[in-house]
């Protein structure tokens, strides 16, 4: 093992050593500017925490330099001792130092970026303005932290109940907080008991014993409300993709399913990707769903769309909701009703079409406008690949 240890150190190539040097910086530029300063609401408060990372970064500059002073005094007089045990503690020290050296790298781009952010206000701050604007920035956080609560579960959390207390605010919701309050309600209570199947077809056939254990990576993190019926996600073992869909229709027909929302086992949707979906259905929409891409690096999508001249092309992700003339099912939301005014089989692979567009033709037969929101994105895996497309 030891003679390995030694061709690692002594045949490590400069390159890689200089790759040590050039990655080094623990909260990179973006995230120091968007997710660190940026995460505050108000423009004062961004001032004074750019200015607390700025100081913290200078200090820890100067404490830098002491430390390479120090590290460098201790290897010296560590080399004047003609013994073993002192080689290995200056050896020891110089690692310390390299790691050291790449530390500083990091922290003066952190300072760097920090320093250009604070140039970038248009005014400096004073400590009593900081001050005297807490009020508007503690409001305007509450405010969106209760947002977040009523986008995710419908109600505003015990904790961002008090924090409105605390900051003076009465409990009766602010205006804007109330229409809030009042327009999600009103979608709450036309979804309360609603039954939700999510269902997803497994190409793999999974044994009896391994299936209760069987993870699904493509729908971990999907928010489901809690005010939906819901059981959890049905899957289908083993079978055709068309027949599994067939299995998957049946099934939620003959639980009394309000929506179905299929999802493939290689698409993977944003968290709120149901919530957003819903949106659509809710305003009228019967089918709707995600965009993805194909997966050859294209960037076309897989929903097909008619262009002006009546040819089939891809559907591009522009961020806009489209009438598409197939719709695929990696990640779709189905009103139940529209099961019931075509004919079984529903879903039928053809040497011509897939079960997507066997299925995309029987509702568009029967009066149906499918739809793509393409600001709901999903990632797409190839299985054999393992290379993500989005």
């Amino acid at each position: 093992m030891e003679k390995d240890l030694i061709k690692v150190e002594v045949n490590v190539e400069q390159e890689l050593v200089d790759a040590f040097y050039e990655m080094p910086q623990a909260k990179p530029d973006y995230v120091m500017r968007e997710l660190v300063i940026g995460q505050h609401e108000t423009t004062e408060q961004q001032y004074a925490h750019t200015v607390l990372e700025l100081r913290i970064a200078y200090n820890a500059l100067r404490k830098a330099k002491i430390n390479f002073e120090r590290i460098d005094y201790q290897i010296e007089q560590l080399k004047k001792k003609d013994d073993k045990i002192s080689e290995f503690k200056w050896r020891d020290k110089e690692i310390d130092r390299m790691e050291a050296e790449c530390a500083v790298i990091g922290k003066m781009r952190e300072f760097s970026c920090l320093y250009k952010i604070w140039q970038s206000f248009p005014k400096k701050f004073t400590r009593t303005e900081v001050n005297e604007n807490q009020p508007e920035y503690w409001y305007k956080r509450a405010m969106k932290q209760c947002h977040q609560d009523m986008m995710a579960t419908g109600r505003i959390s015990q904790g961002n109940q008090d924090l409105r207390r605390q900051i003076g605010h009465p409990v009766t919701p602010a205006p804007e907080l109330e229409h809030t309050v009042n327009v999600e309600q009103r979608f709450i209570e036309s979804s309360k008991g609603k039954k939700l199947m999510v269902a997803i077809p497994v190409q793999e056939d999974i044994p009896d014993e391994e299936r209760k254990n069987f993870k699904l990576p493509c729908v971990e993190g999907l928010i489901i409300p809690p005010y939906y019926d819901y059981g959890g996600v049905y899957v289908v073992h083993g079978r055709t993709t068309a027949g599994a869909y067939n299995d998957i229709t049946r099934e939620f027909l003959k639980s009394g399913g309000d929506y179905l929302l299929t999802v493939e086992d290689d698409t993977f949707p944003e968290p709120d990707a149901f919530i957003r979906l819903m949106e659509h259905i809710k305003a009228g929409k019967k089918v709707v769903g995600a965009w993805y891409p194909m997966r050859n690096g294209s960037g076309d999508g897989v929903p097909i769309i008619l262009d002006k001249e009546g040819k089939r092309t891809y559907l591009p992700a522009d961020g806009e909701v489209h009438e598409v003339f197939t719709l695929p099912m990696g990640c779709t939301l189905y009103s139940k009703e529209v099961f019931f005014q075509i004919e079984v089989p529903y879903f039928v692979r053809t040497d011509n079409l897939t079960q997507d567009s066997f299925f995309s033709q029987k509702l568009r037969d029967a009066g149906y406008t499918l739809y793509c929101d393409t600001s709901i994105r999903c990632k797409h895996i190839d299985r054999v690949t393992s290379v993500v497309y989005e």
